[in-house]
């Protein structure tokens, strides 16, 4: 019997493993402190992915800020109004370096709100949207976040590849500002 139980307890050691792994990354104690992974390499250093540095960017940004008993967050992109997951791939290499970084898909929207569909609570979702390249160095796009409801303004990024990554500049003006000055926002 006892041998048994024994060649039972790698699998069992092993499961609670994955299952404490899998509860970290979707739930972060209240007392957590933000974890933004340094030893993961910058995604910014890939100057063919422009736009997951931006996101990489900005949720850097929001984790190094000391918020208490932060909500579940997500990151999408708005392409043609819809606010959209980004690829498994990058979603996952964001979650590496963000441990309290929640999949897109654990944020839904009810009622008009974000919602995290395993508590129920709101959860906050960033978003980036018109994003484009007009050159293979210099790239635009804006960036804000919902929380529940209610909504940031967007911001426009102006990203510059300088010495091996982006840089980062954000501009003060909001979306209506650009769009009285002619600026091209979908």
């Amino acid at each position: 019997m006892r041998a048994a139980l024994l060649a039972k307890l790698p699998l069992t050691l092993a499961a609670l493993t994955l299952t404490a792994i899998t509860l970290n990354a979707c739930v972060a104690p209240e007392d957590a402190e933000p974890i933004i992974d340094k030893t993961v390499p910058s995604l910014a250093t890939d100057q063919m992915k422009p736009r997951l540095a931006l996101v990489e960017h900005v949720l850097s940004d929001y984790f190094a800020q000391d918020i208490a008993n932060r909500p579940t967050v997500c990151a999408s992109v708005i392409e043609e109004s819809d606010q959209v997951a980004l690829s498994a791939e990058e979603e996952t290499a964001l979650i590496l370096r963000f441990s309290q970084l929640a999949p897109f898909s654990r944020c839904v929207k009810q009622g008009g709100e974000w919602r995290d569909s395993a508590s129920d609570e709101a959860a906050l979702v960033f978003g980036v949207h018109s994003f484009e390249c007009a050159q293979e160095t210099r790239c635009t796009g804006w960036a804000g976040y919902q929380a529940g409801a209610a909504g940031s303004l967007s911001y426009r990024y102006t990203m510059d590849w300088l010495d091996g990554e982006w840089t980062f500049g954000r501009d003060p003006r909001i979306i209506a500002e650009d769009e009285a000055q002619g600026g091209a926002v979908r």
